[in-house]
């Protein structure tokens, strides 16, 4: 074949391809990229908060972690928290969900709770303290809860209902508003006296 007939033919080509091209219109939509609404996020959380002494204020598991870069706050799912508030008293606080600020130390759970109170004392006789309910808010670092939503108070045999509920777990102190009560009580014996 003749060279220029191929320089021809590769000319034609060339033309073809850049019409084709030119003929094509813009993708549409164009791609954007946002920032995420999350600075980081793991899974299978196990962490321990100390205080300014180096004293271990609580340990932590989760099944996930995320941190949201607009409220600063911890986001987690699926946790359970050992707490220790002061030297006499643990709690253990099961949860759906949980959003916790590590500088204020707020903390605000919600998708149902459990509250366990345990003594540290191995010889105390005091039947521990099960609160549940729907949420529960309070701060790590003073040692108080409140839910201003009904709660489940359970105390060995004893069982309450409460509307709401405020708590300082150092000092072990608990306060309830409107107690509904059911009581049963225990079938009458008529017995002679003499």
């Amino acid at each position: 074949m003749n060279t220029r007939l191929l320089i021809v033919i590769a000319l034609i080509i060339a033309g073809i391809a850049g019409w084709f091209f030119q003929q094509q219109d813009e993708v549409s939509p164009p791609v954007s990229i946002e920032a995420p609404d999350v600075d980081y996020e793991a899974t299978e959380i196990k962490a321990v908060q100390t205080n300014e002494e180096g004293e271990t204020e609580y340990k932590l598991t989760a099944e996930s972690l995320t941190h949201n870069p607009e409220t600063n706050l911890d986001e987690m799912s699926g946790i359970t928290m050992n707490w220790e508030p002061s030297a006499e008293s643990r709690y253990l606080i099961e949860a759906g969900t949980a959003a916790i600020s590590q500088q204020t130390g707020d903390l605000s759970l919600s998708g149902g709770f459990s509250l366990i109170s345990e003594n540290k004392k191995e010889s105390s006789d005091i039947e521990p303290i099960k609160v549940t309910g729907s949420t529960l808010k309070g701060n790590t670092k003073s040692g108080k809860i409140y839910s201003e939503e009904p709660v489940q108070v359970e105390q060995g045999m004893n069982r309450f209902e409460a509307s709401s509920m405020t708590a300082n777990l150092e000092t072990g102190e608990y306060e309830f508003g409107q107690v509904a009560v059911s009581f049963t009580s225990a079938e009458r014996q008529d017995k002679a006296l003499f």
